[in-house]
């Protein structure tokens, strides 16, 4: 002998179960929602990185850049010139 509570209590589960069903339109409506909430999201995030080095870029003094370059290479140039001047003299003195 089934108890009127138990069915009740089927019954209620049952309802709430239908609560839930949806179709198949529903379903693929969410899917195609959630994924555009994702790509937003993703295209937010890229977006920021994108201002970010652009701003980077925009920064860094280029000419700067470039005399810091030039010195360091005038530099190497005089630093080699001097090992090889170095190199020579010790070649004619092992001689």
């Amino acid at each position: 002998m089934k108890r009127p509570g138990i069915i009740a209590r089927q019954h209620a589960a049952r309802l709430r179960g239908e609560q839930y069903q949806v179709g198949e339109g529903v379903r693929a409506a969410r899917g195609a929602a959630l994924k555009m909430f994702d790509l937003r999201r993703q295209k937010a995030e890229v977006d920021q990185r994108v201002e970010i080095a652009r701003l980077r870029l925009e920064n860094v003094d280029v000419f700067a850049l470039r005399a810091e370059l030039e010195a360091a290479l005038a530099e190497q140039a005089d630093v080699d010139s001097k090992l090889a001047e170095l190199q020579g003299s010790s070649v004619l003195m092992a001689g």
